[in-house]
């Protein structure tokens, strides 16, 4: 936004009540309760991709496709692939793609599919402007999702963690880099019970029953300044009793049992970090000043450049 510009909020009037909202690079999805209990997905933004679910990507004459905006829509092609009775329970975004969680423990996926993002197979690295089931995760139906950027962890029933997507930097949690994992893949994760998953860019956390934070991948792991890359899931030893976590591009949340929130992560500028400085990378979790607001993790949002704390 160019400086001494205005924004001017655009009210959107919705039948019914919303309990989730999901925001990916040009496109945004929100989880909606109508007045009859049902819930569905509705979204808005770019569909250049597919990731809003509209049958046909909006592409035009020019490269790149003109982008634009449209008015929030249910996601019928997702109600359509759905089974009877089977309804959506969470959703995700990445750049340019969408995940969704289903009442049944299936996801769904649309959107860009280059680097596996869809996680329906050799055929899905393309992109998909209709939901696609995802494959290979018939073993126990899943209870978590998250997605932020171009792969996704997936939590099953009975503490398998699944990963699809891109892996090149080994976020992957195998030992391995990997470019495009295009099915899901297991990862062979033997810390305990898995409490929350958080899928990054270049780097993945997952959080124990114990209250403990592993990390993977490259970047600020939360590992200190001298680990910056790791393939397998290494214990992040300055937090405890952890509650729930939260990852974007590169940068990560952790909020612990008091309700208070440590920050670490890449590119301070402007200060989004919340640390009370500017422009320095923290590649440790810092506490920030934030325990008095009592912190509801469950009214939380991370994004790549702000976060969003309510109490």
């Amino acid at each position: 936004m160019a400086a001494g510009s205005t924004v001017t909020p655009v009210v959107t009037n919705v039948s019914g009540k919303i309990f989730q909202i999901a925001c990916g690079r040009e496109h945004s999805a929100f989880l909606i309760e109508k007045p009859d209990r049902s819930t569905h997905v509705a979204v808005c933004g770019s569909n250049a991709f597919g990731q809003i679910g509209l049958d046909t990507p909006l592409r035009h004459a020019v490269d790149p496709p003109i982008l634009m905006s449209f008015a929030l829509s249910d996601l019928a092609s997702l109600d359509d692939a759905m089974a009877t009775g089977e309804s959506p329970v969470k959703v995700q975004c990445g750049m340019d793609h969408t995940v969704v969680l289903t009442s049944s423990g299936r996801a769904f996926a649309m959107g860009w599919g280059a680097d596996g993002q869809l996680g329906a197979g050799p055929n899905s690295a393309t992109a998909f402007s209709r939901p696609v089931l995802v494959s290979g995760l018939e073993e126990a139906p899943l209870t978590d999702i998250s997605s932020s950027t171009d792969f996704t962890l997936a939590l099953a029933a009975d503490n398998r963690l699944y990963y699809w997507g891109n892996a090149e930097y080994g976020q992957c949690m195998t030992g391995a880099k990997i470019d495009q994992v295009l099915t899901p893949i297991q990862v062979p994760f033997g810390f305990g019970r898995i409490k929350d998953i958080a899928a990054g860019g270049c780097h993945a956390l997952v959080l124990t029953d114990d209250g403990r934070v592993y990390s993977c991948g490259y970047g600020a792991l939360g590992l200190g300044p001298t680990t910056i890359a790791t393939l397998q899931p290494t214990l992040i030893e300055g937090l405890r009793d952890i509650e729930a976590i939260f990852a974007s591009t590169d940068r990560c949340i952790a909020i612990d049992s008091r309700h208070c929130v440590y920050s670490w992560g890449l590119g301070n500028a402007a200060g989004r970090l919340g640390n009370g400085t500017v422009g320095t990378n923290a590649f440790e979790p810092e506490l920030l000043d934030t325990c008095s607001l009592a912190t509801d993790s469950s009214i939380f949002a991370l994004g790549n450049d702000m976060a969003l704390i309510a109490n």
